[in-house]
């Protein structure tokens, strides 16, 4: 093994222990000691990579956003028309979620913390370039509402989020053919006319 890989595998541990450490006990009790102990590294070793914790909780977040990003723009749904693209980008958002719980919860606190200092913030990556210039491609064709970004994101992710939560709690089980109409209402709710 390389000296960088060692490096990415302690940095590995460290974040998937603070996701499993956040997901059980929240951001305020979820001390660097115990996720040192749960990782397996030092307290040390975790501040070699980070200043302190909220550093930690940052680049955690920073990570799954990234990863989320990816995964909304899995299968190349630019190329698709509209609102192909756009209920496209929900299923695999609602996919996402479903599938990676604790992350879910982890974004879910963190943009409901003070941790998210900004209004509304997003990952610096190529899939979220290329999701903006699709939104901004669909507000000059002019069949998306010009609404700001945290508006379009309640009326469609916001509801996939809180649809695959209750999944995740098994409070409703929703097939593909409930899930494709609820996406396409939500694009409906974000459509001109």
């Amino acid at each position: 093994m390389t000296d960088q890989t060692i490096e990415q595998d302690k940095q590995q541990l460290i974040f998937a222990a603070t996701l499993a450490v956040i997901s059980e006990r929240g951001f305020h009790d979820s001390p660097v000691s115990v996720i040192a102990k749960r990782s397996g590294v030092s307290p040390g070793t975790i501040y070699h990579y980070f200043e302190n914790k909220d550093d930690l909780i940052h680049a955690l977040f920073w990570k799954i956003e990234t990863a989320f990003a990816a995964a909304l723009m899995a299968g190349d749904p630019q190329a698709e028309p509209w609102p192909d693209h756009l209920e496209h980008i929900w299923l695999n958002a609602f996919a996402f979620y479903v599938a990676h719980p604790e992350e879910t919860l982890f974004l879910e606190q963190y943009k409901n913390s003070p941790y998210q200092k900004d209004a509304f913030i997003l990952p610096d990556s190529d899939e979220i370039h290329r999701l903006m210039a699709l939104i901004e491609a669909d507000q000059q064709n002019g069949v998306m509402q010009r609404l700001p970004i945290e508006v379009l994101h309640e009326l469609t992710l916001g509801v996939a989020v809180r649809l695959a939560k209750r999944q995740i709690a098994g409070a409703i089980d929703l097939d593909q053919s409930e899930l494709a109409n609820i996406a396409r209402s939500c694009v409906r709710a974000v459509a001109v006319g």
